[in-house]
């Protein structure tokens, strides 16, 4: 899931919807011998590289719950780094003991309002590209996997600037919108995006890392229909498509004035498994009843089948996406924007959080 510097002021409610989440379900501390908080101090240790000669690090909570998908569970460790009376905390989130995200905040232990997410790091860097490829060789060294892919991606990479490149199969991208500073690495197939690491800066420091991988698992990424061949696909489906509002009232029959087709991902059979698809949105002429004025529908790329369609409506109006006759997934909300793989994925319990965010992403920048 990438994440955009134009809403990076949004980035910081990202582990606070995780955290009411987890919350919210069943949870207890961690009462067996977990190695969450183990794993969260090498994260901090190895990737975000704070002076520990200048802090004090305490464990504040280590939180478990399980998500509504009961074969998989998240644990939260929240660290604090003290250094008289100030220092941030370190949100790490674990799914099935793997970290999938780490942020850095302000602690919310100091009721005097001397909060602060200002860190001290144990090597100065000549600049910002300096630490953002440290920081990716220290999740190297925290993973032990070879990451050599990613790191030759970004090495000589000026991320001051905005750019996106792509190098076999890796997309680099590279988004500024001071003080953020935000780097993605996802492998690409056939022109899709799938899974990767996505890290952030904020004044020139760690703020925010995530790592999806361990999250989806690619059936394939075979692409059989192209981008043409997929709006075919969609402008014959709408001419028997129909949406039914709250009182029962009937709407089809629809007036298009325009069409975007996207490549993405998405899972298939409510597993874990994704594979590629078209997400194709049809603008209409006019706000249809339920202020819908636009629909989504999701073909898959490797067999041109519709499995999805989702009438959007402003302010998120509208009623709940259909699935086709010829899918048996259930039927999932959506926003006001195109679809998305984690927009529409309810295959984890960490999906559901990423689903809300990524929802919010994709709507402040239509904005």
């Amino acid at each position: 899931m990438k994440f955009s510097t134009k809403e990076a002021l949004i980035l910081a409610c990202i582990f606070t919807i995780l955290v009411a989440f987890v919350i919210g379900v069943p949870t207890t501390q961690a009462q067996t011998a977990s190695t969450a908080p183990e794993k969260a101090l090498m994260f901090i240790n190895d990737v975000i590289q704070p002076d520990m000669s200048k802090y004090k690090i305490t464990l504040v909570s280590d939180i478990v719950g399980t998500p509504l998908n009961q074969s998989t569970t998240q644990e939260v460790v929240d660290y604090h780094l003290d250094a008289n009376g100030s220092g941030p905390d370190v949100l790490c989130v674990f799914t099935n003991n793997v970290l999938t995200s780490a942020q850095l905040t302000p602690s919310s232990a100091y009721a005097n309002n001397n909060a602060s997410s200002t860190l001290t790091t144990n090597i100065l860097y000549a600049n910002l590209s300096e630490l953002a490829l440290s920081t990716l060789k220290g999740y190297e060294i925290y993973t032990g996997e070879n990451l050599q892919t990613m790191t030759n991606a970004l090495a000589n990479v000026d991320v001051t600037q905005n750019s996106t490149s792509v190098s076999g199969d890796m997309k680099l991208t590279v988004e500024n919108n001071p003080p953020f500073t935000d780097v993605s690495l996802k492998y690409t197939y056939n022109g899709t995006d799938y899974t990767g690491v996505d890290f952030g800066f904020k004044d020139g420091q760690f703020y925010t890392f995530m790592d999806d991988r361990s999250l989806w698992f690619i059936g394939n990424t075979d692409v059989n229909i192209n981008e043409t061949q997929a709006i075919n696909i969609a402008q014959q489906y709408l001419q028997n498509y129909s949406y039914t509002l709250d009182d029962g009232t009937v709407v089809k029959s629809f007036n298009v004035t325009s069409i975007q087709a996207t490549p993405n991902f998405y899972p298939r059979d409510n597993s874990s498994t994704i594979y590629p698809y078209w997400s194709v949105q049809l603008d209409f002429n006019q706000l249809y009843p339920g202020n819908v004025y636009a629909v989504s529908i999701g073909i898959w790329a490797d067999t041109g089948t519709v499995f999805l369609s989702q009438p959007i409506g402003v302010e998120g109006g509208g009623p709940a996406p259909t699935p086709s006759a010829s899918t048996s997934q259930p039927a999932q909300s959506h926003g006001q924007t195109e679809i998305s793989p984690i927009d529409i994925s309810l295959a984890t319990g960490l999906v559901i959080v990423i689903a809300i965010v990524s929802a919010i992403l994709v709507k402040t920048r239509k904005k």
